[in-house]
């Protein structure tokens, strides 16, 4: 499960300033609207379905009442699963909508005060719309456009769902400043968010991998080398554990089977040859008849 806040600076900068109206950002996230007709997507929110584009800008826009020019006044997250993942939910595009409203609870709930206690806000008490996305497309920094395979613009194969969120810089009480993107980690731990999301898929939908998969490339981009080699060790641990369980479940089976097996020569009756009658050949003679 990929779910990501985007730092507009370091990406998506083309699409939108956070500092501005978010316009810019709902304009390019219409972008498969034309080719869908009456079936597009509509926003969604915490509680509301349906929500269309103007009600997204000007709830967005008018949310952050006092606040600097040069301040965020929306951020945007991304929210990706892998194609196993949407498999398990049976590509069922409502159950990862409410996926979704669970991230954004996740997401309130790992806000806290500069004392470090939280701020106890909960999704309902966002301003959020999330819109699903079935293509993803080539940019041009991908490595298929630069070697000439693809053209940037082009959809990339497969399964691409994934789902964007706009969220205000401010909950609905326009008085809560919440700054996911904050250098601190003690106001909110991004690592912890993530984890927390995976985690939370995993355990909602009995799954196994979500968590494990974003703790293993947490800690080979981000941990010490002292990290990276305790994990690698683990995971080794763990492999030659697993290994040794399936290797006596498969001895425990075939003992199992050779106790269950019947003694085929006892229980089979005893079988005599059979006795052919071998006839002589009518040769047109009989015996004594001379010629």
């Amino acid at each position: 499960m990929y779910v990501k806040v985007i730092n507009p600076k370091k990406h998506g900068k083309t699409e939108y300033n956070n500092a501005g109206s978010c316009i810019n950002l709902v304009n390019y996230l219409s972008k498969e609207d034309k080719d869908k007709g009456s079936e597009m997507e509509f926003y969604f929110t915490h509680d509301k379905d349906m929500v269309t584009s103007l009600e997204v800008i000007k709830s967005i826009d008018n949310n952050c009442p006092n606040i600097e020019k040069t301040e965020a006044k929306f951020y945007s997250l991304v929210i990706a699963p892998r194609p196993e993942e949407m498999d398990h939910l049976k590509n069922n595009k409502e159950e990862l909508k409410t996926y979704v409203r669970d991230v954004m609870n996740i997401y309130a709930q790992n806000f806290n005060k500069k004392d470090g206690s939280p701020k106890h806000i909960q999704g309902k008490d966002l301003v959020y719309y999330a819109k699903l996305e079935e293509n993803r497309y080539y940019q041009g920094t991908d490595e298929e456009v630069k070697q000439g395979i693809a053209k940037q613009g082009d959809v990339m194969p497969g399964d691409n769902t994934h789902v964007h969120v706009i969220v205000s810089r401010k909950d609905k009480s326009k008085e809560i400043k919440l700054s996911p993107l904050t250098t601190s980690k003690k106001l909110f731990h991004r690592r912890d968010f993530k984890s927390e999301c995976c985690k939370h898929f995993d355990k909602k939908y009995d799954y196994e991998g979500s968590g494990k998969e974003l703790e293993k490339h947490i800690v080979m981009t981000e941990g010490t080398i002292d990290e990276r080699i305790a994990y690698i060790n683990k995971e080794y641990d763990q492999r030659e554990a697993l290994q040794e369980k399936n290797s006596k479940e498969q001895e425990q089976s075939q003992n199992k089977i050779q106790e269950q097996k019947p003694d085929i020569l006892k229980q089979a009756p005893e079988q005599k040859p059979e006795q052919k009658n071998e006839q002589k050949p009518n040769t047109g003679y009989s015996l004594g008849h001379n010629m």
